[in-house]
C-alpha cells in the first residue's frame, strides 16, 4: 500500500469535513443576514464542535458582533538619557550601548522603543507581602515615573519565582495599553514587586496616531475560535485539558510581520481588529477579526 498517497487522501478528507461542518455551524446565522444577533444554537453547535475536537472552553463565548475601525499607531520613542535620569536620578553612568547604571540600579533600552529596568537588591529576606499592597506599590512606582497613564490597565498578577530575580517569590503586575476601552498589543508594562520596592520593570508602548478608513464588522468570537482551533491543537498537543479561559476583541500590531532584523528600523504600523484568545496555559493566539 502506497501509505504516503493514503496519509494525504486522509488529511484532506479531513479538511474537507471540517469545512462541510464548519459550514453547517455557521450558516444558519450567516443567513440571516446580521450578524449582530447570534442564536443560542449557534453558539451551541460552535461550543459542541471545538469540544468534541478537543478544545475545551472555560468562558461564556463573547456574543458581541461590532464595528471596528483600523488604527495607525507608532511605537513610543524613549530618549535615553531623559529615562535613565527618571529611573536612575542625576548620578548614573553609562557602560555599554544604552545600558545604565547607578548603584544597585541598571536600565537597559532597546532601540529606544522598550526598556528594562532592575533593582538589585541583596535583601534576601522575605517578609509577607498581600495582593492590594503588591498593587499598590507598582501603582505609586509608575504614578513617581510618570508611567499610570489612563490607558494603561492592570490584566493579569502573578506572584512565584522569576528566574531572573533569584530564588525569592515576588509579584508580577502584567498592565495592557487600551484603546477605547479595548487592548492594544502588543503593548505592555511588566513590574516587578519584592516585599518592600519594586525590584523590575519592562515596558513597550504604543501611540495611537489616527483612525484609517470607514468602521468594519468584525468576525464573531465563534469564527475566530474555529479559525484558530487547529493551530492551537496542534501548538499544545503534548497538553492534556487544553481550554480557552479568555477572550476579547480590540486592537493589535504585531512587529512579526516585520524583517525582525529591521525591528529597530521600525515607528509605526497598523493595528489591526483582533479576537485574542488565552489559554489555561498562558499563551495566547490572535487572529485578524476583519471579513475577508
Amino acid at each position: 500500500m502506497d501509505w504516503s498517497r493514503a496519509k494525504n487522501a486522509l488529511i484532506v478528507a479531513f479538511i474537507l469535513t471540517n469545512i462541510f461542518l464548519i459550514y453547517h455551524i455557521q450558516k444558519d446565522m450567516f443567513n440571516k443576514g446580521d450578524l449582530q444577533i447570534i442564536s443560542d444554537t449557534y453558539i451551541k453547535n460552535a461550543e459542541n464542535y471545538l469540544t468534541d475536537n478537543g478544545l475545551q472552553l472555560d468562558i461564556e463565548i463573547p456574543r458581541e458582533v461590532i464595528s471596528l475601525p483600523v488604527l495607525m499607531v507608532k511605537y513610543k520613542v524613549f530618549e535615553p538619557y531623559e529615562l535613565a535620569r527618571n529611573f536612575l536620578g542625576e548620578n548614573f553612568e553609562l557602560l555599554e550601548g544604552n545600558i545604565y547604571k547607578a548603584a544597585n540600579k541598571k536600565l537597559e533600552i532597546i532601540s529606544n522603543k522598550k526598556f528594562v529596568y532592575k533593582n538589585v537588591t541583596e535583601d534576601k529576606k522575605n517578609y509577607p507581602l498581600d495582593e492590594e499592597a503588591a498593587i499598590d506599590i507598582s501603582n505609586n512606582f509608575l504614578y513617581q515615573h510618570n508611567f499610570l497613564q489612563e490607558d494603561l490597565v492592570l490584566r493579569q498578577i502573578y506572584f512565584g519565582l522569576i528566574e531572573e530575580f533569584g530564588e525569592i517569590p515576588l509579584y508580577k503586575l502584567v498592565y495592557h495599553q487600551t484603546y477605547n476601552g479595548r487592548f492594544l498589543g502588543e503593548s505592555y508594562v511588566h513590574v516587578y514587586v519584592s516585599h518592600t520596592e519594586v525590584v523590575g520593570m519592562e515596558a513597550m508602548l504604543l501611540e495611537q496616531e489616527n483612525i484609517y478608513g470607514q468602521k468594519k464588522r468584525v468576525i464573531p468570537a465563534t469564527e475566530a475560535l474555529l479559525r484558530k482551533m487547529n493551530e492551537i491543537l496542534l501548538d499544545n498537543k503534548e497538553d492534556k485539558g487544553i481550554a480557552v479561559k479568555e477572550m476579547e476583541i480590540g486592537y493589535y500590531f504585531n512587529p512579526a510581520d516585520f524583517n525582525f532584523t529591521t525591528w529597530d528600523t521600525i515607528i509605526s504600523g497598523t493595528a489591526f481588529p483582533s479576537w485574542k484568545i488565552v489559554l489555561n496555559n498562558g499563551k495566547i493566539y490572535y487572529v485578524d477579526a476583519l471579513k475577508d
